[in-house]
Formats: C-alpha cells, structure tokens, sequence
C-alpha cells in the first residue's frame, strides 16, 4: 500500500460517522438502494418541488431500511401549525433527527423568513427532533455577508445539535474554518460536506450553479487540465479526505464525520468506499 492509501485509511479510521445527501428527483430510490441497510442519509428541499416532496421521500426511505434525516426550509413552512404537522408525521415514521435550512425560495410562504425564526418556534415544541442540524458555510455565501454568517451560525448554535458544511473540494477553506469557530467557541459537532465520485464536468456545473469559491476555482482549473491531458475524467475525493486526516474525528476542533453530496450518483461513490476498505459505511447514531 503506498502512502497515499494509507494516509486515507487512516483518515476513514478516525471517522465514526458518513451522511449521504439525496435528491429527492427521478432516480433517488435506485441510487438509495445502492447504499448499505441502515446508512444514515439525508433529503434536499428546494422551492420548485416543496415540502411534500421531501417528505415523501422521507417516508419511502424510511421504509427501505435506512435512517433519514429530511431537511426542512423554513422559507416553505407557513405557520407554527404547519410546522406542528410536520414534526408529527415525522414523529409517526420514527423519524427524530432533522435539518433546517433557509431555503431558496425567495419570498417565505409563511411567519419564517430564516431558519432562525424557525428554530426559535421548534425550541418550545414538545415534537422536537432529538437532533437538529444547521448549515455552515467555510467558503461563504453568495447571498449573505460573512459578518452575518457569523452571527447567525452562533444563535443557531444555542438551538441546534449539530453543523454540516457546504460542499467544498479543498481541506485548506474547511480546516481554517473550522480552526476558526474553535477559537471563537462553536462546540457543536461538525460534518465536512465533500463531493461523492462523480463526473468532474457535472461536478462544475453544479459548483458553479451553487455559486463561486476558492476550492471552485481550484476544480475549474484542475478540470481544464484534465480536459486538456485526459479527456472526460471523474472526481474522486480521495486527496480531499486525505487532507483532511488530522481534523477527522476531532468533535472539539475538527469534524466528526463526512457529509458526502452525492448528487444521486451513489454507486461510484459506494465502491469507492468499499475500495478503500473504510469503515465509513458503517452505521453510526452520528
């Protein structure tokens, strides 16, 4: 085993837990039967196919044997009587762990113009998830300013149970970060949101759509090499996860696990894993 392998193995040996993100679109329960019974997996929600939809595939992923954690725009929910619905069909499919975002949608359907708002209500309900997780953003936001990024993580923190980054393709923007937030005193646990295996073209596209930052710049320039040296290529995260062995399964000042961005594209991803013989796949109440 070179030294490259053996720095990654090491790194997957420190990791107790890996999220897997799907989409709830055309073709996630073949890429959600792909994963191992029991895989701890999380849905997206976005503006053009609600709520419903997100729980939808909850329940069905539910269902197929796997732990679900659906994510919950506060954008798309319209009152503290929606939001009590919503936890008890949670409830009603042992479902106790969730994750809350702003959302896209650009003009709240509702009383929650902001996950906070959100969280602030879900603090007093008897139907709380016992976990709750928030978003962070190491490379910043292409809508919101660093300074409220700052200030919102930190009253988020007091209301929620764990931090998941944005998908990055570089360990140096998630480990300043995260060295940062250590020195100002998050102690929430963090997940280091990473890209699964994927082509690298689709890769870009989505970066680009999700909006520019240096470890998007650094793809940009290492897929116009690949392209000019390789032709067609596909990602993998291997120096990624690599560079990141130190911080991995450090819950103070480091990341307690993974949080992979599949984008559906399960099974290269999967056999990744099982290549480097990781324990990542294992379950875990991480």
């Amino acid at each position: 085993m070179n030294d490259f392998h053996h720095d990654v193995l090491a790194a997957a040996a420190l990791v107790p837990a890996t999220r897997f993100e799907l989409l709830p679109i055309t073709g996630m329960q073949k890429a959600a039967q792909q994963l191992p019974v029991g895989a701890l997996v999380t849905v997206t929600c976005s503006p053009r196919h609600g709520l419903e939809r997100t729980l939808e595939a909850a329940e069905w992923l539910v269902e197929a044997g796997l732990r679900v954690v659906p994510h919950v725009a506060a954008r798309l929910v319209r009152d503290r009587a929606h939001l009590e619905d919503l936890l008890r069909r949670l409830v009603a499919r042992g479902i106790d762990d969730m994750f809350v975002v702003g959302g896209d949608a650009q003009r709240p359907l509702g009383i929650y113009p902001h996950g906070l708002a959100l969280l602030e209500d879900l603090k007093d309900s008897t139907l709380r998830p016992t976990r709750v997780g928030v978003p962070a953003y190491p490379e910043g936001h292409h809508h919101i300013e660093t300074p409220r990024l700052q200030q919102d993580l930190e009253a988020k923190a007091a209301l929620a149970d764990y931090v998941v980054t944005q998908l990055c393709f570089e360990a140096q923007p998630l480990l300043e970060w995260r060295e940062w937030q250590a020195r100002l005193g998050l102690r929430l646990p963090v997940h280091a949101g990473i890209p699964g295996v994927i082509k690298r073209k689709r890769l870009l596209s989505i970066a680009l759509r999700l909006g520019i930052g240096p470890s998007v710049k650094s793809l940009q320039r290492q897929s116009g090499k690949m392209r000019r040296w390789l032709g067609p290529s596909t990602y993998r995260p291997d120096a990624l996860v690599e560079d990141l062995t130190s911080a991995l399964g450090e819950p103070d000042n480091g990341f307690v696990g993974l949080h992979i961005y599949t984008f559906n594209q399960v099974a290269p991803t999967r056999a990744w894993l099982e290549e480097l013989e990781t324990p990542l796949l294992a379950p875990s109440p991480c």
